[in-house]
C-alpha cells in the first residue's frame, strides 16, 4: 500500500507542479501521466466484473450442500435439506456425474450436482443449466484468517481486502482502478447502484455511487432531460466560473474537475436509458429478466447496463436480510427466498450480457464479464434453538461468467486437491451435537460448530483481478499487500497439510 500512497502523492504535486486542469474519474492527474506510469491492461482489454455483496452473512451450507457428509442432518433436523426419496434419484447424490440435475421451480429436495458428494439448494435451480454449461463455480469454505464474527468489522474486510488492518481506508476495487493508470481518461471506472456509496470502490478520489437509476437532480436542475434549459444555465455558470480573476488555489482544479465528472456521468447515464427494461428470457420470451418492481433487481439491472454500455470497468450492488438468526427456513422460508434472487440474478446476468442486442457493442459480453459475490462470514453448522444460525466463519462465494472455469471447490472429498489442501473430511458417523468431542469432519472443524476455511477471499478475488481485468503480479502485491507476503499468507500458493494448524488451497485457476 505503501507505492500507491507514494504514486499518488507525486502525481497530485506533479500535477499542481504544471497548472494542468483537472480530469474527471479519480482527480486532477493528467491521464497520458498515468497511463505511462501503469502497468498490465486493466480496462484495455474489455475485461469487466460485476460485484454483489450479500449483506448479513450468507448461510454456505444450505446454498451448497454438503449433502454426504453424515452430520449435515444431525447438525440441522429442522433446516436440513431433504434428499430426493425417488429410488432412482437418490443414488446420484454419490455419484460423480458431472452434471447438476435440472428441475423446476417446485423440486423441493436438495439438486444433485454431479460431483458425489455436494449438492445445491433447490431454490437455486435456475443455476443448473449455467453450472452445466460450465459457466459457474461454486466455492465453498471460503473465509479469511482469524475471522471476525463482528458484520461491520467482517464487511469493511472483505471490501478494503485486509483483514485485520486499519491503515488501508480504500475498497480492494478502488485500488484496481487506481492502478489502471487510466486515472483522468474516462468519467466512469468503477460503480455502485446502492443506497450507499460501499467500501469496496471508496477511496481518496471519489468513484460513482447511483442511489437512484431513473432519477437525478442537483439543486433543482433537471437532468432527465438532455435539452433541458436548467441544465445548461448550470453547466455553463460552472464554466464560466472558472474564467473570473480568483487567486489560485490548490484545489480549484480539482472542484473544477470533479464538477466535469460529474456533468459528463449524468451525459452517460442518459445514454444509457435506465428506463428502458425489454430484456427478455430466451426461455420464456414474454417474461422480462429483470423485475424493476423489486428494488434490488432494479439496481441489478442499472449495473449490468452501465457495464455492457459505457467504458466502466467495475459495478455492482447488494443484497440484504442475510442474518437469519431466526426462522431461517430450510427448502422454503426466508433463506430459501433470498437463495431463489440469487439463482436468477446469475440466470438474468448471463442471458442479458449474452445477447448482442442488449449492449452497444452489438456481442456477446458474457465472456469478458465476472459476476463475483462476497458475503461477511457464514453461519453456524449447527442450527439454533429458533431455528436459524448465527455469525460464524466460512461461506460459500459464487464466480460466474463465459471465461470461468465452472464446478465444485472445495467441497469434494477426492484426493485431487491442490498442494495437499484439506478434502472436505466428514464427521464421524456417530457424531451428534451432544457429543462434539467425536465431531471432526469440516462441518464441525472449527470450534465444533463453524465450517474451517479452507480458501481464502483475497485468493478468488486476486484471481479474478489478476487473470482477468488484467493486472500484474506486482500491481496485484499493491492492490491486496498480503500478496506481497506469501510466505506468511500462502494466497496464491497455499499451504499444505503438516505445514500449518490450518491448512488452505491457495488460487482455484477459476478464471
Amino acid at each position: 500500500m505503501a507505492n500507491i500512497i507514494t504514486r499518488r502523492h507525486f502525481l497530485s504535486a506533479g500535477f499542481r507542479a504544471t497548472a494542468l486542469t483537472a480530469f474527471a474519474a479519480l482527480g486532477n492527474v493528467p491521464g497520458f501521466v498515468q497511463r505511462a506510469l501503469a502497468e498490465g491492461n486493466i480496462g484495455l482489454n474489455g475485461k469487466k466484473v460485476l460485484f454483489i455483496f450479500f449483506r448479513g452473512g450468507n448461510d454456505g451450507i444450505n446454498n451448497v450442500i454438503p449433502i454426504e457428509d453424515p452430520a449435515y442432518f444431525a447438525a440441522r433436523p429442522t433446516l436440513g435439506i431433504q434428499k430426493d426419496p425417488d429410488p432412482l434419484v437418490l443414488p446420484r447424490y454419490s455419484t460423480a456425474s458431472g452434471v447438476c440435475d435440472v428441475v423446476g421451480p417446485t423440486y423441493q429436495y436438495a439438486i444433485p450436482l454431479g460431483n458425489g458428494f455436494a449438492a445445491l439448494h433447490p431454490a437455486l435451480h435456475e443455476l443448473a443449466p449455467i453450472y452445466n454449461d460450465g459457466d459457474v463455480a461454486l466455492i465453498h469454505r471460503v473465509a479469511y484468517p482469524r475471522q471476525s464474527r463482528s458484520h461491520f468489522d467482517s464487511e469493511k474486510y472483505w471490501e478494503n481486502g485486509s483483514p485485520y488492518s486499519n491503515a488501508l481506508k480504500e475498497g480492494i476495487f478502488y485500488r484496481a482502478m487506481a492502478e489502471s493508470g487510466l486515472n483522468g481518461q474516462r468519467a466512469l471506472m468503477a460503480v455502485s447502484v446502492q443506497s450507499n456509496m460501499p467500501l469496496i470502490i471508496r477511496g481518496e478520489y471519489p468513484m460513482t455511487n447511483l442511489g437512484d437509476p431513473t432519477r437525478y437532480n442537483l439543486i433543482g436542475v433537471n437532468y432527465t432531460s438532455g435539452t433541458s434549459n436548467d441544465r445548461v444555465k448550470q453547466i455553463t455558470a460552472s464554466e464560466q466560473a472558472m474564467l473570473r480573476l480568483y487567486a489560485e488555489k490548490d484545489n480549484r482544479t480539482l472542484v473544477y474537475g470533479l464538477g466535469k465528472q460529474f456533468h459528463e456521468t449524468l451525459d452517460i447515464f442518459q445514454a444509457i436509458n435506465f428506463s428502458n427494461n425489454e430484456f427478455y428470457d430466451p426461455n420464456a420470451p414474454t417474461t422480462r429478466l429483470f423485475n424493476v418492481n423489486d428494488g434490488y433487481y432494479r439496481n441489478l439491472k442499472a449495473a449490468a447496463q452501465i457495464l455492457a454500455n459505457t467504458e466502466a470497468i467495475v459495478a455492482g450492488t447488494q443484497l440484504g436480510g442475510f442474518d437469519t438468526h431466526t426462522a431461517q427456513g430450510g427448502a422454503v422460508g426466508g433463506h430459501a427466498n433470498l437463495l431463489r434472487r440469487i439463482g436468477h440474478t446469475i440466470y438474468a446476468l448471463k442471458h442479458f450480457f449474452s445477447n448482442p442486442a442488449y449492449n452497444n457493442q452489438n456481442r456477446n459480453l458474457w465472456n469478458d464479464i465476472v459476476v463475483v459475490t462476497l458475503s461477511e462470514f457464514g453461519r453456524t453448522s449447527i442450527e439454533n434453538e429458533s431455528a436459524g444460525t448465527d455469525h460464524a466463519e466460512a461461506s460459500v462465494m459464487y464466480v460466474a461468467g463465459g471465461a470461468v472455469n465452472g464446478g465444485v471447490y472445495a467441497c469434494n472429498p477426492s484426493a485431487n486437491t491442490v498442494m495437499g489442501a484439506p478434502n472436505w473430511t466428514p464427521a464421524d458417523p456417530g457424531w451428534t451435537p451432544t457429543s462434539p468431542a467425536t465431531a471432526g469432519g469440516s462441518m464441525l472443524g472449527a470450534s465444533s460448530r463453524y465450517l474451517k476455511r479452507a480458501v481464502d477471499y483475497r485468493s478468488v478475488l486476486g484471481e479474478i483481478i489478476r487473470d482477468h481485468l488484467g493486472a500484474t503480479q506486482a500491481q496485484l502485491n499493491r492492490i491486496i499487500p498480503a500478496y506481497a507476503n506469501e510466505a506468511v499468507e500462502h494466497l496464491k500458493d497455499g499451504v499444505s497439510i503438516g505445514s500449518t494448524t490450518t491448512p488452505i488451497i491457495g488460487e482455484l485457476d477459476i478464471v
